[in-house]
């Protein structure tokens, strides 16, 4: 039996939900991060668009759904642009005089379906399941930690087929700054089904077999949130990764075993 097929009840979801209709056209959905108001690009459909190629889609009056991190439907809104930040890559939008503020922690969708149809679940960080199941994926890349502290552990069915997925979190970095001392690490993973075995899908990884000196900042991964930025009834990945005087965040496409980048912002150096 696989050494993992006994957690398969904390993996497996109940009450299957439909993909949407793919005959139906999804729409566009430019996508903004409400603190730094970066625009991260935009969806249309199968495709996504950079965030330069993205602009012409911000027209005034159009109008975004912010949501927290945890999923929740926050509230409407309308942007505007502002002068690009010296320090960020992507385009800037703010909120427009007449409009609220948006909470820090917000994505801003503007598209008219809702993007987060599901909503994740915390986990006892402390589980030792995943803890075991951390350590054995990095004795697979060549780091040794038996008893990995998670920083995160969220429950979600990504794909809307009833069966949940696991994000995790963990990270070990023991050196300045800008080093790192051997066996260091940063990851963010994903637990999924295959089949009827578990397999581990790196999201977002560094990792220091060795010690690296002065040119070796490590990031610290964590999952920002899990959105249908398309609208195809699949949920979206989207990072944070906080590293030595810099932040970036990203979305990620899940399809089968592979997870893709398709968008990303970074402030700072």
């Amino acid at each position: 039996m696989h050494r993992y097929l006994w957690v398969l009840p904390w993996l497996i979801g109940f009450g299957a939900a439909s993909h949407a209709d793919p005959s139906k056209p999804m729409g566009v959905a430019p996508i903004v991060d409400a603190n730094s108001g970066q625009l991260y690009g935009a969806a249309t459909g199968a495709d996504w668009l950079p965030a330069r190629d993205a602009e012409a889609l911000m027209k005034k009056g159009l109008v975004f759904r912010a949501y927290a991190n945890d999923g929740s439907f926050l509230k409407k809104t309308t942007l505007s642009k502002v002068r690009t930040s010296e320090v960020c890559a992507n385009p800037t939008y703010r909120p427009g005089n007449k409009a609220p503020p948006s909470p820090r922690s917000a994505t801003l969708v503007g598209a008219p379906w809702d993007a987060a149809p599901r909503r994740p679940s915390v986990l006892d960080r402390n589980s030792p399941v995943y803890r075991e199941a951390v350590s054995a994926w990095l004795r697979e890349q060549g780091i040794n930690d038996p008893k990995p502290t998670l920083s995160q552990l969220w429950r979600i069915d990504l794909e809307g087929d009833g069966r949940d997925e696991v994000l995790v979190a963990a990270s070990r970095h023991r050196g300045s700054a800008t080093s790192t001392v051997a066996g260091d690490y940063s990851v963010l993973l994903l637990r999924k089904l295959v089949g009827d075995k578990v397999a581990t899908l790196p999201i977002e990884s560094n990792l220091y077999p060795e010690a690296c000196i002065a040119e070796c900042a490590l990031a610290v991964h964590q999952v920002f949130g899990a959105l249908d930025l398309n609208g195809d009834g699949r949920l979206e990945i989207m990072t944070k990764s906080s590293g030595y005087e810099s932040t970036t965040q990203a979305v990620h496409e899940v399809d089968g075993t592979r997870v893709a980048k398709r968008l990303e912002w970074t402030c700072g150096s």
